[in-house]
């Protein structure tokens, strides 16, 4: 296809699918975009971006989605058009409904100036919101449309090149009983909250995934968080509370750039899933109406919190609330609150370098100085001695 029939199909599918298109030439330059009255992304974007496109040219003539931290969507699209590499965008698109208060906080997850704030909301406004089956739509419509890579014929084969990943298949399927027996035993390990859980993690995935690069590892170690987190549900874990830690681990996870900063990030977040699976056997039952109160804290940690609009919201006596949360938790609801904030603060401590001011404006506090004091009352010391603490052992 000439670069005019690109740009006359990438215009129909805007047109059609209601999503901005882009077409990237070999220099990584904007080429083409449409409608016109697309807003480009923040500047603090586009390195992200480009790294999104120098891997789609990997695989050349396979439509892939990459999905950023800042929750934006983008399918892309290598191929060659007159003897150039160009990439084809669909996209970006969101999935949900992006508030300015969700800005805040992704600015603040990722290390980005509060000045950023109003350009972020403007560029949000235009972009389009799908669900997940006009996405799986949309991927199958494009496979259709896009050029297919025409198939050479070999007519010569290179034996010597056969016969080795012939000896590489076989070497894999005799390594593929050992792997599955591997990941068994920490699964099981892990079921049961046992400490060696880790070490047999490391050892199975030296044998499942050797010299990964780094979209490979993050594909990874996401399937390890939704199974994890899967795992944690099934023997009895708070949903709302694992929900949410995997959501902030998977979007955390696209924010590292090295394998290394990931395989850190990895152990970390085996560390965690230990932790809350552990817990599991110590929780009491509670009765339905503290099960909602605490569903309500655990998906509500970033906003102001109190005794009575909790007790609003739940439509019960402020009073009969507080006596009968503090008779089946043994703490009051205000304490518990702290506690939960607190556990979250300690993991964005141990796993960001986000100031204190970040974290305690991200957990809902109103000031620094609150927060430490709650943080030293509950761990003995402050936030800045946990994470110099951490660092140290971690040297």
């Amino acid at each position: 296809m000439t670069k005019y029939e690109i740009i006359n199909l990438l215009k129909d599918c805007s047109i059609a699918l209601n999503t901005p298109v882009l077409l990237i030439n070999d220099r990584n330059k904007l080429s083409y975009h449409f409608p016109d009255s697309f807003q480009k992304p923040p500047s603090v974007l586009r390195d992200l971006h480009r790294s999104y496109i120098n891997e789609s040219r990997k695989r050349p003539y396979t439509i892939q989605m990459f999905t950023d931290p800042y929750d934006q969507h983008l399918f892309l699209y290598s191929m060659e058009v007159e003897g150039k590499e160009y990439v084809l965008g669909v996209g970006p698109f969101l999935q949900q409904d992006v508030s300015r208060k969700h800005v805040k906080m992704s600015l603040v997850m990722n290390d980005l100036d509060a000045t950023y704030e109003e350009q972020f909301v403007q560029y949000y406004q235009q972009l389009p919101i799908l669900n997940q089956v006009q996405i799986q739509s949309v991927k199958r419509l494009l496979n259709q449309l896009f050029p297919k890579k025409e198939k050479k014929v070999r007519y010569a084969l290179d034996e010597e090149k056969i016969r080795s990943q012939y000896q590489t298949f076989t070497q894999s399927l005799h390594a593929y009983p050992e792997i599955i027996a591997s990941k068994q035993h920490f699964i099981d390990l892990f079921k049961k909250g046992d400490a060696r859980a880790l070490e047999e993690y490391q050892a199975h995935r030296e044998k499942a995934l050797i010299n990964p690069d780094v979209r490979t590892l993050k594909n990874y170690i996401i399937r390890l968080v939704s199974e994890l987190g899967y795992i944690c549900i099934e023997k009895g874990a708070q949903q709302d509370e694992v929900n949410s830690l995997c959501d902030f681990y998977i979007n955390f996870i696209e924010s590292k750039i090295t394998v290394e900063d990931l395989k850190s990030l990895e152990l970390n977040i085996l560390q965690s899933f230990l932790d809350r699976i552990k817990k599991v056997d110590e929780q009491p039952s509670h009765s339905p109406l503290v099960e909602r109160a605490q569903k309500y804290i655990f998906q509500n940690l970033t906003k102001e919190l109190t005794l009575k609009s909790i007790a609003e919201t739940l439509k019960v006596n402020p009073n009969y609330l507080s006596g009968l949360f503090t008779k089946e938790k043994g703490v009051s609801i205000t304490h518990f609150i702290n506690q939960q904030r607190i556990k979250e603060a300690k993991e964005l401590l141990l796993i960001t370098q986000h100031s204190l001011m970040d974290i305690s404006t991200l957990l809902g506090y109103n000031s620094q100085s609150y927060f430490t004091r709650v943080f030293k009352s509950m761990e003995g010391i402050g936030p800045k001695e946990f994470r110099r603490k951490y660092q140290m052992e971690k040297g």
